[in-house]
């Protein structure tokens, strides 16, 4: 191996564990919120799931994934915290897709 290809390769690593410690944070924040907010209602599950889409796309943003692998990783975040707090979230898939594409188009216009 190359002095180029070990450098690359500790970065890599690096990456990798940051990934896994912002994920990790999330994941035990967005699980608090949850336990702290069952037996609501249906719109009330909604409004929480879409502040546990928010918290996962600020720490998807901290990956270095990009479009459609940032967004699953936003998802999967949420799915997971979810569901680890006993809540499931399925019935809101679709709508929870269509939340963080309105997101990310919303937070794309004031780029531009």
């Amino acid at each position: 191996m190359s002095v180029e290809q070990i450098t690359e390769l500790v970065a890599l690593i690096t990456g990798l564990i940051s990934l896994i410690g912002a994920a990790v944070t999330a994941i035990v924040s967005i699980k608090k919120v949850i336990k702290a907010n069952k037996g609501k209602s249906v719109k009330e599950i909604w409004q929480l799931v879409m502040k546990l889409a928010d918290a996962a796309m600020l720490e998807a943003e901290k990956t270095e994934l990009k479009g459609a692998a940032k967004k699953d990783k936003a998802i999967a975040m949420t799915n997971a915290a979810a569901l680890e707090a006993g809540i499931d979230i399925s019935p809101f898939t679709e709508q929870l897709s269509a939340y963080i594409d309105n997101s990310i188009k919303f937070v794309n216009s004031f780029n531009k």
